[in-house]
């Protein structure tokens, strides 16, 4: 049995492009905040927009996989779709 891999879908390709700078923009900013907390301690709003945005992250990462998928399935077009 062998798995056969096709090429990423154009609407895939925007979404890990949308992951990537999602990713690498939470990376730097918890980076930041656990860099500036070991400084000069603690700074609470800081610190709890860091948690907020490490809650919603998978969030608006699916929100951001569903619209990929929609726009590769054409489920958002009225003419098309799997009905």
């Amino acid at each position: 049995m062998t798995i056969r891999l096709r090429a990423p879908s154009e609407p895939f390709e925007g979404f890990l492009k949308q992951a990537r700078a999602l990713i690498g923009f939470w990376a730097k900013f918890v980076g930041a905040t656990v860099a500036v907390s070991v400084i000069i301690g603690v700074f609470a709003p800081l610190a709890v927009a860091a948690f907020l945005l490490t809650l919603g992250l998978p969030i608006l990462m699916l929100i951001l996989w569903g619209r990929a998928l929609d726009q590769e399935l054409g489920w958002t077009e009225l003419d098309e779709g799997p009905w």
